[in-house]
């Protein structure tokens, strides 16, 4: 192996490093202001008889995470798995970010 090839496979590890460290810190900011949305949501409508509820069958839902990257709301009864604002988008990001660097 000579300097180039030394050079060439080298900055590109340091290229990936850069981008997996952007797309780390990109999830983090987008999964605080998914749980930030989430928390002012529940303050708003925790009385209201809607809130937590499924909208298929009305039962009780609960808050699962799903691929170790996003809180969403599931129904135990119809199976249904429902997203809030942003967290759709935090989960594909991740996907793609995965992807990216070989699925680790």
């Amino acid at each position: 192996m000579n300097i180039r090839d030394d050079m060439r496979q080298t900055g590109y590890s340091k290229e990936d490093e850069y981008f997996h460290k952007k797309d780390k810190e990109l999830l983090e900011r987008m999964r605080a202001a998914a749980n930030e949305r989430k928390q002012r949501l529940e303050q708003e409508h925790k009385g209201e008889t809607f809130w937590m509820k499924c909208p298929k069958c009305g039962s009780e839902l609960r808050e699962e995470v799903l691929h170790e990257v996003v809180r969403i709301d599931a129904c135990g009864d119809c199976g249904g798995q429902f997203f809030d604002q942003g967290e759709l988008d935090l989960l594909l990001k991740s996907r793609v970010s995965a992807a990216l660097r070989g699925g680790q």
